[in-house]
């Protein structure tokens, strides 16, 4: 059992733990808890999401450890209900993105942070997809909107992400654009799991990824084991810096391909039956 004790166990959300209605099973809930709580194995979540929607989504799982948030831009303490380890966007870098943007007739979302709480700047206009991507994220002590007429790099609260969501190929665009002009950031530009056509543009500050989140903690928590369970592109970094890294069945095919297994899929509780068999086989 001195292996499960030195591993770190870190699942994504979509995709992965909730199931394909975006919530955790009942089964998956329960034996959570126990694994947590009587087998006191290391587990927590790695997600592109913030606290507003995290918080609410894990509320029955009783877990000890911090979650990796934003891709890895910070940690949340959810016991103290604060940040720590937050990454923050260079100003200069955002100038350069807000003009590409610009550019590209395409409006994001600044997040900045300030008193443990997200505010995401916008202009006052918003799509049909992100006014109802806001309404089921605003949580009043956690995240709320900021309306301005423009979007400006300078802010006594640092950016700890831009995003802009919409038809994939704009913003792969956008992407490419950035790569061009050699912009010292990290981005993830995905497609939206539910609609192949759509994506997401997540830009953080240089070198932030679920990966360096994750070795992070290990680090600090001493494991000496990480096991990963992912299903989607932006998973892949972290599954190559784990000694384990699962796919679940409904993952993309080339996240498959990074995998050292594949297992069940997210409407089959296959991240807590994986954790189970790995204790089994350790005992």
């Amino acid at each position: 059992m001195d292996n499960i004790k030195n591993t770190l166990y870190v699942s994504d959300l979509d995709g992965t733990l909730l199931n394909s209605s975006s919530k955790l099973s009942d089964t998956t809930v329960e034996r959570l808890n126990y694994l947590i709580n009587e087998r006191n194995i290391n587990f927590t979540v790695a997600t592109a999401r913030t606290p507003a929607t995290v918080t609410k989504l894990m509320e029955r799982v009783r877990t000890r450890m911090p979650y990796i948030i934003m891709a890895g831009a910070a940690f949340w303490d959810n016991a103290r209900r604060e940040y720590s380890s937050v990454r923050i966007i260079d100003t200069s870098v955002i100038a350069s993105l807000l003009d590409i943007f610009s550019d590209s007739y395409i409006n994001p979302f600044i997040y900045r942070c300030h008193t443990n709480c997200i505010y995401a700047h916008h202009i006052p206009h918003l799509t049909d997809n992100e006014q109802v991507f806001i309404s089921e994220r605003q949580v009043p002590s956690l995240k709320q909107m900021v309306y301005d007429n423009v979007l400006t790099a300078d802010d006594e609260d640092g950016a700890m992400l831009v995003m802009s969501m919409g038809d994939y190929v704009e913003l792969r665009r956008v992407a490419d654009e950035i790569d061009r002009r050699g912009i010292a950031c990290t981005y993830m530009c995905y497609h939206d799991i539910f609609d192949q056509s759509q994506g997401f543009l997540e830009i953080y500050a240089q070198g932030t990824t679920k990966a360096a989140a994750i070795t992070q903690m290990a680090k600090e928590t001493g494991a000496g084991r990480i096991v990963v369970f992912g299903d989607n592109l932006n998973d892949i970094p972290m599954m190559k810096i784990a000694d384990c890294s699962v796919a679940v069945g409904n993952a993309f095919e080339e996240v498959k391909k990074f995998a050292t297994e594949v297992t069940l899929t997210n409407n089959e509780d296959a991240v807590v039956r994986w954790i189970e068999n790995d204790i089994t086989s350790h005992i």
